[in-house]
């Protein structure tokens, strides 16, 4: 069964605290943070600008879907019909769009970031990457949830750790066109042996930031996103 061992890398991996900048392979968190920060340099405002762009979209379309079903619920309930059956309707079709949709964006996110690291410019359109290839964003997504959650059924600490394990699918599909969902995933599980622990201090670093983006009533938010996001796409450049 996977512990904290498996989070760690192992036996041959020593533990950390999470703000050691400990790396398992490769460049400390530390440097991968600087890397980003260089990366991002001149490339902020396209960055917050994708970033923004990616989260009107999803609830443009979120919202297109739940007034869609919530006009047919009135319509129902207009004529009639059982107002808790379309009430209860409405809720898995709402569910059911950000099961199919939610690779795709974040395929879409991968694509963007991983674009500002290995090209050094943000492209708007990587944004739409995910939906280019929407079947094999969705298996990703549908197979790598899936999996944690199974995990989970064991023990809670289990299904965290199958995250991090999955953490790389996205980038590795925005990376890699030619690849299936089952393909990324595996792949991503050969990336993070021994990285883990690595992924979750990277992780932990950015939590006062975070703290100190919910004074700012969120607004922080826009930046560090982007920053968290091209971080992590200098991580999976680094354990590739």
């Amino acid at each position: 069964m996977a512990g904290l061992n498996d989070l760690i890398g192992g036996a041959d991996d020593a533990p950390q605290m999470p703000d050691s900048g400990y790396a398992g392979s490769g460049l400390s968190n530390k440097e991968l943070m600087a890397a980003a920060r260089t990366a991002l340099s001149g490339n902020w405002g396209m960055a917050v600008l994708g970033y923004i762009l990616c989260v009107a979209l999803m609830l443009s379309l979120y919202l297109f879907v739940f007034s869609s079903v919530f006009f047919v619920a009135v319509v129902s309930g207009m004529t009639g019909a059982n107002t808790e059956a379309a009430t209860e309707s409405m809720q898995v079709v709402v569910q059911l769009a950000a099961l199919l949709l939610s690779g795709a964006f974040m395929v879409g996110v991968a694509s963007f970031f991983l674009g500002i690291v290995q090209e050094g410019a943000a492209r708007l359109e990587c944004l739409f990457t995910g939906f280019k290839r929407f079947w094999t964003a969705f298996g990703a997504y549908f197979f790598s949830t899936l999996f944690i959650l199974l995990w989970m059924l064991l023990l809670y600490i289990p299904g965290i750790i199958a995250a991090f394990r999955y953490a790389m699918t996205y980038f590795v599909l925005a990376d890699d066109p030619d690849c299936g969902p089952l393909e990324a995933i595996t792949r991503s599980k050969q990336m993070m042996v021994g990285n883990k622990w690595k992924f979750f201090c990277l992780n932990w670093r950015f939590l006062g930031w975070a703290i100190l983006c919910m004074f700012t009533g969120g607004i922080g938010f826009i930046w560090l996103i982007p920053y968290m996001q091209t971080s992590f796409a200098e991580f999976y450049e680094d354990v590739k």
